[in-house]
């Protein structure tokens, strides 16, 4: 059975952490979308 290098799983490590981060900064950026809309509402409904 073969394994991996060290270079190799340094590398998978890092992609693995780069796609972690993209999607926590997905979520943030989802989450301001989010409260922006509602903010949005309360104001709509503030001047009714």
């Amino acid at each position: 059975m073969a394994r991996r290098n060290q270079n190799t799983f340094q590398k998978r490590q890092k992609e693995i952490e780069r796609v972690r981060k993209a999607k926590e900064k997905m979520e943030r950026r989802q989450g301001k979308k989010n409260k922006s809309e509602e903010t949005d509402e309360t104001l709509i409904s503030d001047q009714i």
